[in-house]
């Protein structure tokens, strides 16, 4: 899994989110087709962990946001939560999905669909 640092933004003087060339190859794919601004990732509460990953377009960024790579935006309860955030694209067969991971989670749940921190 190859991880690019394209114009990466640092906060607390750390690289918050790292995603790799296939996920942001898939993720310019997918704000082109559907011709939007770019995709806001967020942290909401469910699954049996506690906490899961959202990933959605976005027309444009909300005041307070933190960007990423020019075409993530991350809100600031979500950045408050976290450490690091890494997010891949994986393909397995028919199966395709981008894979958000968080080192800073203390537990996962059995599906890895959600996780504690």
């Amino acid at each position: 899994m190859e991880f690019i640092n394209y114009k990466p933004k640092t906060i607390r003087g750390r690289l918050m989110i790292t995603v790799s060339s296939n996920a942001l190859e898939k993720i310019n794919d997918r704000i082109a087709s559907h011709q939007v601004w770019g995709v806001r990732l967020l942290m909401k509460p469910g699954g049996c962990g506690g906490w899961e990953w959202e990933l959605k377009y976005e027309d444009c960024p909300s005041d307070g946001d933190d960007i990423f790579y020019n075409k993530i935006a991350v809100d600031p309860m979500t950045l408050s939560f976290v450490e690091d955030i890494n997010i891949d694209y994986t393909e397995d067969g028919l199966q395709e999905m981008f894979l958000i991971t968080t080192p800073s989670a203390t537990a996962e749940c059995g599906c890895g669909e959600s996780f504690t921190i």
